[in-house]
């Protein structure tokens, strides 16, 4: 507790992030996982197929369209989101590095 209130102090001290920088990531911390963002973005491309086009051809502006980031503020990530056929079905893996988009996929 000592170590994170010294650095705290630092940071704000030397106006490295502010008071309510701190407060917004605390917020999108404790949420995410708490809504299912990857899961409306799917479902909404299921049931508006111009949603789907734009998913498939730039994820991060559709996802955007929703409120929805999908960068990771510690790393820099690029969604990209492929299409299911009859014939090839896609898996998501994640690593858990620290690229994962927690605000699309939750806390892991």
């Amino acid at each position: 507790k000592e170590l994170y209130s010294a650095l705290l102090k630092v940071l704000l001290e030397k106006d490295i992030v502010s008071q309510e920088e701190i407060r917004e990531m605390s917020e999108r911390l404790v949420m995410a996982g708490k809504t299912l963002n990857g899961a409306s973005l799917v479902a909404r491309a299921w049931n508006d197929p111009g949603f789907e086009e734009r998913l498939l051809s730039d994820a991060a502006a559709a996802a955007a369209e929703m409120g929805i980031v999908t960068s990771n503020p510690n790393a820099p990530t690029v969604l990209t989101v492929v299409k299911n056929t009859k014939n090839v079905h896609n898996l998501v893996v994640c690593t858990l590095c620290s690229c994962y988009p927690s605000g699309l996929l939750g806390i892991a």
